[in-house]
């Protein structure tokens, strides 16, 4: 990317704060009923006031038509198009070089229908190191066979102005936010960034020290709550509000960072008023 294009993007954030709205607020397809149409979705997301959705590569884009015009059309924008589905199947920290190749294939061809779709990001999930009491993957063959894998997808993210963007998850890998800033500077690229979720840093961190410390690497974020374990009750994630994110740290971390763009709510759909009932909770979040 060009200094004139680095400038031409700080001139355009600048007019969107000038406007009084860096941020757009987001809600995932998930928080949608099982098997509901895009153009459903979409309406129903702008009568809830969403700015932006975020859609899965092998699950939503089943639908055959002009994603990016049908979304406009409603009024959104799409702010990320979800590949974990594909490398869920195919990790690229898989021991198994034919098995990585496929996974390598999956992110170039979600980099791919994102630029079609008018979409800017794909989320990106790394193998798991184990689960449980079970490892799976060493964390440093882990981190070898990811970053390898991922470094020959960058230049589709480029060529297609698509970010690479990835998320934090539950896989015990880079469980902190000094790792997640390593992994993502080795690239060297603006095309390879952190997609932050703030709710699953909880067991182990605190949303706003990760905002701080990832700082402008962080180009998409999740919302979401999770209430920390009290006695004999475990953890769990929980609907927003009812946990134990300090979302005016997080909202005041944001602003120290100068993070404007996409603020997603990924709540799983829980009934017909999901979304309206995330959307206004949404309002409350981001008028902290």
């Amino acid at each position: 990317m060009t200094r004139r294009k680095w400038i031409a993007g700080g001139i355009a954030v600048g007019l969107a704060h000038a406007a009084g709205r860096p941020y757009k607020k987001g809600i995932c397809s998930v928080a949608f009923a099982r098997g509901t149409g895009l153009d459903e979705m979409f309406r129903l997301a702008k009568e809830a006031s969403f700015d932006s959705i975020e859609l899965r590569l092998d699950v939503d884009l089943t639908e055959p038509g002009d994603i990016k015009r049908r979304a406009a059309d409603h009024g959104l924008e799409i702010a990320s198009l979800w590949a974990s589905q594909p490398l869920s199947k195919y990790p690229l920290n898989s021991p198994d070089a034919a098995t990585r190749a496929k996974g390598v294939d999956s992110i170039i061809r979600a980099s791919d229908v994102a630029a079609g779709i008018g979409c800017g990001a794909v989320l990106l999930v790394p193998g798991r190191v184990g689960n449980g009491a079970k490892l799976f993957d060493g964390y440093e063959d882990t981190w070898k066979r990811f970053t390898e894998e991922l470094q020959k997808c960058v230049s589709a993210g480029e060529k297609n102005r698509v970010l690479l963007t990835v998320e934090n998850v539950w896989n015990k890998f880079l469980l902190s936010p000094l790792e997640m800033r390593t992994f993502v500077d080795q690239f060297r690229s603006p095309w390879v960034a952190a997609h932050f979720d703030m709710g699953n840093v909880m067991p182990w961190g605190y949303p706003e020290d990760w905002i701080h410390t990832l700082g402008s690497r962080i180009r998409r974020i999740h919302v979401k709550d999770y209430k920390l374990p009290t006695g004999a009750e475990g953890g769990r994630f929980v609907p927003l509000w009812e946990g134990d994110v300090n979302y005016a740290a997080v909202m005041a971390a944001l602003r120290d960072v100068k993070y404007e763009g996409f603020l997603s709510a990924e709540i799983e759909y829980t009934g017909p008023d999901t979304v309206r009932k995330v959307s206004a909770q949404m309002d409350r979040i981001l008028s902290l």
